[in-house]
């Protein structure tokens, strides 16, 4: 090691006019020595939510359950994360109710639904304008006032246009995006445009989305190479283990980079893309709904893991798409409207719904599979974030808010995984809370869930 970098080092565009900055890496040189290298990654926690719509059908999703420790995903909804080695890596959550029914919300079942899933307390009426602060928002507030401001604040990222739009100034629109609530208690918009979001990570100033990429592009650089004088003047510096850590975080960068270049010249559209024969759905916001998400969803993992790992940000949010909107899955062959014809239709339209289930399951494993292999100080990503996976409905044709669909990944705190808890008619709240005590905030007041 033959310097010390503030955890807060940037590399800087060479450039004149493109403005773009690069976070970094957890380095040795960032700590001094190796031990205190080897102990940094736990003293950041990060949060990873993906929201599934429209609940779920429980008796697929559900696994076979011999005993809290043995359980069999190869045949349940779940079965990806077994099949990419994460099943001691999740811990999974039977028989919990919503919070919002003992809360007393009142109003569209969808959106009480989703309103309360992040923040773990009912939304009394979803006629109102306000509600507490999500989960992912009060990490993301607690980490900037204890390590100073992020690069970014948090993301909220959506598969679908659809839900870029606020919901209505008089009326919260059930079919939408009441996810993530801010600190002033106001809604915050989903973002599906991964090439903004992108930019937004690796411009100078993130108050201004994308401030100097116009000049880069007008130039045709990327950001590697609009970094290039910084990365070598810095690999001058560093140890022989530090190089080749840069050197594989660079790499990823240019895959990431590489992906969004090719999702823009394939249809000029940054979220899911339309296919070519398929009847659109009209939307009044957007001209069209997009109906593909497997590769969005891929892309944006690969931005998580990198604002993850260079600490540019400590809460990310993804949905494909909000309670009781009607995006086809084009991905697998389903080209119907998923609220309406799917989860209105349970018993004629069973096995396309496990088909979605399933497919959400494959998206979540695989932004998890993504934290576990990247690197991060002596451990991985995974290392310190937490991770929830669900739904606020259970039975969606019957707008359950029973029985819901529920899976924590990630090692924070002392949560022990590899488990299968079935705790009936238990408030989700409480897992929201002890979510909440496991990364260090302060909670509610709830009981906690046990997680050993």
């Amino acid at each position: 090691m033959k310097c010390t970098l503030n955890r807060r080092h940037f590399l800087r565009s060479s450039a004149i006019g493109t403005q773009t900055v690069v976070g970094l890496p957890l380095l040795e040189a960032m700590f001094g020595s190796s031990s205190a290298f080897a102990d940094a990654p736990g003293k950041h926690p990060r949060f990873f939510a993906m929201y599934l719509p429209n609940g779920i059908i429980e008796e697929r999703w559900f696994p076979t359950r011999n005993s809290k420790t043995d359980f069999d995903l190869s045949t349940s909804s779940l079965k990806a994360f077994d099949a990419l080695g994460l099943k001691n890596d999740i811990s999974l959550y039977r028989g919990m109710r919503n919070v919002c029914d003992a809360d007393g919300s009142k109003g569209n079942d969808h959106m009480v639904g989703i309103s309360s899933w992040l923040t773990g307390v009912g939304i009394q009426d979803d006629r109102q304008q306000t509600h507490r602060p999500s989960l992912d928002q009060e990490l993301a507030e607690a980490m900037q006032a204890e390590y100073g401001r992020t690069h970014v604040h948090s993301l909220q990222l959506a598969g679908n246009s659809e839900l870029d739009k606020p919901n209505n100034n008089n009326y919260f629109n059930p079919q939408k995006n009441a996810l993530n609530w801010g600190k002033n208690n106001r809604l915050l918009p989903l973002k599906s445009a991964l090439k903004d979001e992108f930019d937004k990570l690796f411009a100078a100033n993130s108050a201004v989305p994308g401030a100097g990429v116009d000049r880069r592009l007008q130039l045709k650089i990327s950001v590697l190479d609009d970094i290039q004088e910084d990365r070598q003047a810095l690999g001058r510096q560093l140890g022989a283990a530090d190089k080749a850590r840069l050197e594989q975080y660079y790499e990823s960068l240019r895959d990431l980079e590489e992906s969004l270049a090719a999702q823009l010249n394939s249809d000029g559209k940054q979220d899911c893309p339309m296919p070519s024969g398929v009847n659109t759905i009209p939307n009044p916001n957007n001209g069209t709904r997009n109906n593909q998400f497997g590769e969005h969803a891929r892309i944006a993992a690969k931005i998580t893991a990198q604002a993850f790992s260079c600490g540019l940000t400590h809460a990310v949010t993804y949905c494909t798409q909000g309670e009781a909107s009607g995006c086809h899955y084009e991905d697998i062959g389903i080209n119907t409207h998923f609220h309406n014809n799917i989860s209105h239709a349970r018993d004629k339209r069973f096995d396309d719904w496990v088909k979605i289930d399933t497919f959400h399951a494959e998206l979540c494993a695989a932004f998890v599979k993504e934290f576990k292999d990247t690197p991060h100080g002596d451990g991985t990503l995974l290392d310190g974030t937490g991770v929830l996976f669900g739904s606020g409905l259970g039975n969606g044709t019957k707008h359950s808010h029973e029985d819901l669909a529920l899976l924590v990944a990630g090692n924070i705190g002392q949560w022990k995984h590899g488990n299968y808890h079935v705790l009936n008619n238990r408030s989700h709240g409480d897992l929201i809370d002890t979510l909440r005590r496991q990364m260090g905030l302060q909670d509610l007041g709830k009981q906690s869930v046990p997680i050993s």
